[in-house]
Parts: structure tokens; sequence; C-alpha cells
């Protein structure tokens, strides 16, 4: 039986589309070797949202393009409860000054947290500290990444930490 991670990407740059390529390219050796099923249920730029529906192929660049549609947190959470989503990791692949604001409710909401957002360093100290409580008292993880590198090295740090994530949950089921 195969561990099935759901990710939650935020930011479809090139880090973020990077990630995407990485995963699907890699896609059989996962399913085959580590028994790892990773998909996106979601995927977002700063204002639009791609929602994975059960059995769509791995077209989410035109799917993102052609369905996206204009999203705010509360959709993305009302999606994963809707339909049962389990094993949720966020990335947070955005230069965006507020998505870190939503951290504490990804964690309270059963995410994982791995952010490559340059932002995080102009927070006080005590911010990374909090996040990191919360994901901890909860049996989930929370990562800030820096980003040294090309797009390549940076999707695979976050694709390394995705299977980090991956193998300490399946120590607990």
């Amino acid at each position: 039986m195969n561990n099935r991670i759901n990710i939650v990407l935020f930011g479809i740059g090139n880090i973020g589309s990077a990630l995407i390529n990485k995963v699907v390219k890699n896609r059989k050796n996962l399913i085959l070797d580590e028994k790892l099923d990773i998909r996106f249920p979601i995927i977002t730029n700063s204002t639009v949202a791609f929602y994975e529906k059960e059995g769509v192929n791995y077209s989410w660049e035109a799917n993102f393009i052609q369905f996206g549609i204009p999203f705010k947190m509360d959709d993305v959470l009302n999606f994963v409860y809707a339909y049962g989503t389990e094993n949720l990791i966020a990335i947070d692949a955005t230069a965006s000054d507020s998505l870190p604001n939503d951290y504490l409710d990804l964690i309270r909401s059963g995410f994982s947290v791995l952010s490559i957002n340059e932002k995080l360093a102009n927070r006080p100290e005590n911010f990374g500290k909090a996040v990191q409580f919360l994901a901890e008292s909860r049996g989930l993880e929370y990562e800030y990444l820096t980003t040294k590198g090309n797009k390549t090295v940076v999707a695979e740090q976050l694709y390394n930490a995705v299977i980090k994530i991956a193998e300490k949950q399946r120590e607990f089921v």
C-alpha cells in the first residue's frame, strides 16, 4: 500500500514548477520503490488556484491556465476538509509578505509547512519559534529552507524535505 502525500503548493513560479516536474519525473520510482504517492491537489499563484480532481492526469500547466480560479485561504482549507485530504504539506514557494501569516492556521488544520519564502528573514525570531512549537506540538513539521542555488537545486531541497516528512509520517502509521 502506498503512502499518499498531498502537497498544497503556493507559488507556481520557477521553483514550484521545477518541484512539480521533479515529482512527476520520479513518480514511477516513488510509487514502486518508496511506496509513496505524492499528489498536488491544489496549486496556486498569487491570485488563482487549480484544484485537482481525482482521476485527472498531470497536465497541470494547461489545467492551471484553463481552470484556475480566484481563491482565499478559506477556499483551500474548505477543499481539503471536503475531500478528507490527509498527509498534508503546504509548500510556500512565494515571495509573499502575507502568506506566512497563514502558517499557524495551516498547521492547526493538519498541514506540515515547508517554506522557501525569503520574506521570513524579515520576521521576528519568535515567529519561527512559534510556528515550530505549534507544529511539533501537533506532530507536524515546519522547516524554512534557505534558497541557495538555482531553481533545480532549491526544488531538490524541497523534494528531499517532502520525502523526509513522508518517512516520518510512515513511522506513525
